[in-house]
């Protein structure tokens, strides 16, 4: 298992950071439409094997420790891989934007 450096955590925050401005730097425009536009089951994303293979593709991706590490990573995953660290990626950041709102009615 990978050990998870502070300054790994750092970066990968970082690159939450931007994107949750609109700013993508890991993934093309084109792959987080055809990944968010599929229709999924929540429950399914929720399954404990599954959980189990997303936390582990998104430890190996944040230990890469520079961008070309993470890039050449993620074009190594198999395409299930793939969209599911897309999916998960990116409701983290939608969790993290809603976190950061305050909105009170």
């Amino acid at each position: 298992m990978s050990i998870i450096e502070e300054k790994s955590l750092e970066r990968m925050e970082a690159l939450l950071s931007h994107s949750a401005m609109g700013v993508h730097v890991l993934f093309d425009n084109r792959s987080i439409a055809d990944v968010l536009r599929q229709v999924k089951d929540d429950k399914d994303f929720y399954d404990f094997n599954k959980m189990k293979k997303v936390q582990d593709v998104m430890t190996a991706l944040i230990s890469k420790r520079t961008y070309i590490e993470k890039m050449a990573y993620l074009k190594s995953l198999d395409q299930e891989s793939f969209e599911m660290l897309v999916r998960a990626y990116f409701h983290i950041v939608e969790n993290t934007v809603r976190a950061n709102h305050d909105l009170s009615h």
